[in-house]
């Protein structure tokens, strides 16, 4: 048995009145107007009290007054709302984590429109009936957390917080929620481990971790609960359907720009074959449409060949019925997916080289010149007056530097060949000949490479800062890898294509570029590092990630707006760089730039929901957390209130009262 005050000490102290007062009504002696009538004879029991002068009399026994007594006694039971609430453990403090990711907007729950409002009813309903002596904090948590409201005991403050409490499209992520929670409930020490003065900088203190999610995240290995005692209360339905597009992107053919081939993944999550309509949609008008059908948990690639799209274009698929209206299905977020062809753009490449003939050459081919503008310079352009402004404004799209390095690191994207970047990287083996042995073929730069016939008679390994992918591996390591620095890229490939003798002599130091993977590999690096012309495809982003695109470093400023919107203006940073962070909603995004009266669309791109812990919407039954394996509770325990009957027999108990009253009167 638990109690709640719905009254102040003040109010308790004025309702403390009412009971002394009834008591005193029965002490105090009416004064009546004596008035002489035949009849008052007839009540000796009266003409006594007339006769008595005293302002109090002698209490009676009287069922009345205990009737009364006991509708006050019982109504002050209800104020102190009596109830029983499930075993369960309670330290006076409690921490709600709700999930506002986009697998909450699945609605598979009966009683609310979806699973988010159904977990915030939820948590409506235990701060109602939280105690007034507890405290409780409110967390939400997609691909980030928020803390709405600290550790509070006022109820208002908690339901407000909830109230401000939104869903969104994003994935999901508890890491975060669980450090906030975890920094006051665990408090770490003011030093590292092992020093002698290390001292505790707060008490520790337990806490009920209450988290209400479907589970649509990955496991938390790498978390100690230490003083938080956790439960997952799983929100959301076993019999759940949903049909989800996964990947999609369109493209253009290498040889024939103008050809496009828009391709995509769909995966049925339910328990039950799923037949429907895909259909594609190039600037809002419909183009094709085919037939789809799915058994439970089969996923199948869908291709739509287009042709004469020259020139840039939003495109995307629906999923559909048989009327063309849109599928329904359990979470609608993922019904729908975008993709879009970027705009022509010839990019400014820089090559540093003392002499290297293939790269050159392979610089020039049709494709090349169609998508680039290469400037080639000796290494002693590093010294140059001319090149530290062009570094420092980032005014080409990709330095290439043939077997030499810069004293500072420029404001683009790099290519080093047979050079590391800075002291960042190492070589990690000595000079000698390398065997190939493994690529990435998932990597955009390694699309459509065969490089095992490579012969390469002087290289190293190399290892590059925290973030690095291995593009390339060979018998002694990583041999071509890409890191990331500050919005930037840098690739580095482990071994010279041209190298030279002690004499000054070029010699060549591989057969790669007379294969024809040579300037397959340079367009690669052209569409990938340089954003050239024809890397055709619109980037694309997850709801809530911020997206960093390149411009034309002299525009000032962009519009960017998704679909026909309303544009918002980005300031463009003086190497042509911009971010943008408002990105919830899914959609294709074009960025375009004014010039008189008239838009140009300078770049795009694209923000889908592509998870498939999101789109496999069937909750989860349990998750490792730390050490723990979490088991779902289904749903928080209800309190059971008892306040109701109490006013209900406080009723019965005045009426009974009245009955009395009236009857002895009569």
């Amino acid at each position: 048995m638990s109690w709640i005050s719905m009254l102040t000490p003040v109010q308790w102290a004025l309702f403390s009145l009412i009971p002394a007062g009834i008591i005193l009504l029965y002490f105090l002696k009416l004064r009546r107007e004596p008035v002489q009538i035949p009849s008052t004879f007839l009540w000796a029991r009266t003409v006594e009290d007339l006769h008595v002068n005293s302002l109090f009399q002698r209490i009676r026994k009287n069922l009345l007054l205990f009737l009364q007594l006991l509708a006050i006694l019982l109504a002050a039971f209800a104020l102190l709302s009596p109830g029983f609430r499930g075993e369960r453990s309670n330290f006076g403090r409690t921490i709600y984590l709700i999930d506002t990711s986009a697998s909450m907007m699945a609605d598979d729950v009966d009683d609310a429109e979806n699973r988010f409002e159904a977990a915030r009813k939820q948590i409506r309903e235990r701060i109602d009936t939280m105690p007034s002596s507890d405290t409780a904090m409110l967390i939400t948590f997609s691909d980030r957390s928020e803390v709405m409201q600290s550790y509070t005991g006022d109820r208002a403050k908690l339901r407000d917080a909830l109230n401000r409490v939104q869903l969104t499209n994003r994935t999901t992520d508890i890491y975060g929620a669980l450090k906030a929670a975890d920094g006051l409930a665990n408090p770490r020490r003011s030093s590292t481990m092992g020093d002698t003065a290390d001292i505790q900088v707060a008490d520790a203190m337990n806490a009920d971790l209450v988290i209400y999610s479907d589970g649509g995240f990955p496991d938390v290995s790498e978390f100690n609960v230490g003083n938080l005692a956790p439960t997952y209360i799983r929100i959301g339905s076993d019999d759940v359907e949903n049909v989800g597009i996964v990947a999609f992107t369109a493209d253009r053919n290498i040889e024939t720009p103008d050809e496009v081939k828009a391709y995509g993944t769909v995966v049925n999550y339910g328990k039950l074959a799923q037949s429907f309509t895909l259909s594609l949609y190039v600037n809002g008008q419909w183009r094709d449409s085919t037939g789809v059908q799915l058994d439970p948990g089969e996923e199948s690639g869908i291709s739509f060949p287009l042709t004469g799209q020259e020139d840039a274009a939003s495109i995307e698929i629906r999923l559909e019925n048989e009327d063309d209206l849109p599928y329904q299905d359990a979470l609608p977020l993922d019904n729908v997916a975008y993709a879009g062809l970027r705009p022509m753009r010839t990019v400014s490449v820089l090559l540093i080289t003392e002499g290297n003939r293939p790269m050159e050459v392979g610089m020039s081919t049709a494709n090349a010149k169609k998508m680039s503008i290469v400037d080639v310079q000796p290494t002693s352009y590093l010294d140059s007056e001319e090149y530290a402004a062009r570094a420092s404004s980032g005014l080409d799209d990709l330095i290439v530097y043939d077997r030499c390095q810069p004293k500072d690191m420029p404001a683009t994207n790099t290519f080093f060949i047979g050079a590391l970047p800075s002291n960042e990287w190492e070589w990690t083996s000595d000079p000698g000949q390398v065997l190939l042995i493994d690529s990435d073929r998932t990597h955009p730069l390694m699309r459509y490479l065969e490089l095992y016939s490579l012969l390469i008679f002087e290289g190293r390994s190399v290892k590059g800062p925290e973030g690095t992918q291995e593009l390339l591996a060979s018998d002694s390591g990583a041999v071509l890898s890409l890191a990331p620095r500050e919005g930037f890229q840098d690739l580095v490939l482990a071994f010279e294509i041209i190298s030279t003798d002690d004499e000054g002599n070029l010699l060549t130091n591989t057969n790669w570029f007379s294969e024809r993977s040579w300037p397959v590999f340079l367009l690669n690096v052209l569409r990938h590092l340089a954003g050239a012309a024809d890397e055709s495809a619109a980037g694309t982003f997850r709801p809530g990630e911020t997206v960093r695109l390149r411009v034309a470093s002299e525009l000032p400023e962009v519009d960017i707006a998704r679909g026909s919107g309303t544009p918002e203006t980005v300031m463009t940073g003086s190497n042509g760089f911009i971010q943008f962070v408002d990105t919830d909603a899914p959609g294709v995004y074009q960025v375009t730039s004014s010039e008189g009266d008239e838009q140009e669309l300078v770049e795009m791109f694209c923000i889908n929901l592509f998870s498939s812990l999101e789109s496999n919407v069937k909750p989860r039954q349990n998750f490792d957390l730390g050490y723990e394996a979490i088991q779902a509770e289904g749903t928080t325990e209800r309190r059971m209130e008892y306040w109701r009957w109490l006013l209900l027999i406080v009723l019965l108990v005045l009426a009974g009262e009245w009955w009395l009253y009236n009857h002895r009167i009569a």
